[in-house]
């Protein structure tokens, strides 16, 4: 009978000491996310002549925070026109290959106010890394000519962002960044080529001098410089303004 007294006091006192402590665990547990995942497209990459399809992926570490990452997945597309006119030299000429293609990447960790994530206003900074890339092949009729163009730029940025992720469902959402800024440093070079029987280099270079100083921003510090049979144009390091906005339809799990 004492054993028995004895064990009944030692269960009531485990009892005592851990029940509460699991009530504890079970409302840190409840206060986390039910969803903590989400993956996800952004629609406007498909339609735009971007050069990439942003994908999108977060996951709510915390009740109010996140990590949230956007990748550009690079795709062929047309080349925006007002860079293609500024890089072409020769008049006349018929374009036969406009090929530009793009990658970004953005990491933010993301603030949710006054809601869990991975739901509500939230505030977010963020670095972000770019680089595209240019092919642009026009032939002249006249001297049977060609003249290419292939261009590489590249560069990181840092900024902050505010957007709004709300509910369409049960899982799915719609996930708007309303404002980003950020300052990216930027660089690269433009390869210029001609395949013109009657083409000086020099006269060539001095072409491609003219042409790239139309460039809007960075043109006045370009140099086109002779590189073999070719005419390089490399940019100086660059410190650029930026503005960004993305909307996203996402799958939560």
């Amino acid at each position: 009978m004492n054993r028995f007294f004895q064990s009944l006091t030692l269960l009531l006192l485990c009892q005592i000491l851990f029940v509460p402590d699991s009530h504890a665990q079970f409302r840190r547990r409840s206060s986390e996310p039910e969803q903590r995942f989400s993956v996800g497209l952004a629609p406007f990459s498909l339609m735009l002549p971007s050069g990439k399809v942003n994908l999108h992926g977060e996951w709510a570490y915390a009740e109010d925070k996140s990590v949230s990452v956007i990748v550009g997945i690079p795709r062929r597309t047309a080349a925006p026109r007002w860079l293609t006119e500024d890089i072409r030299i020769e008049g006349g000429g018929k374009t036969r290959t406009n090929e530009f293609r793009s990658f970004g990447m953005i990491a933010e960790n993301r603030f949710y106010i006054g809601a869990e994530a991975p739901r509500g206003f939230y505030l977010a900074p963020y670095a972000r890394y770019n680089r595209v890339w240019l092919t642009h092949t026009t032939e002249n009729p006249e001297s049977q000519g060609q003249t290419k163009v292939v261009g590489a730029f590249g560069g990181f940025g840092f900024g902050a962002s505010a957007g709004l992720q709300f509910r369409l469902g049960k899982q799915i959402s719609l996930d708007a960044t309303i404002a980003g800024v950020d300052l990216k440093w930027m660089r690269g070079s433009l390869t210029y080529s001609s395949t013109d029987p009657n083409n000086d280099v020099v006269e060539f270079r001095d072409k491609v001098q003219e042409a790239v100083e139309h460039i809007p921003l960075i043109g006045p510090k370009l140099s086109a410089d002779i590189d073999g049979d070719k005419v390089r144009v490399r940019t100086p390091g660059l410190l650029l303004p930026a503005y960004r906005f993305n909307l996203t339809v996402n799958y939560l799990f």
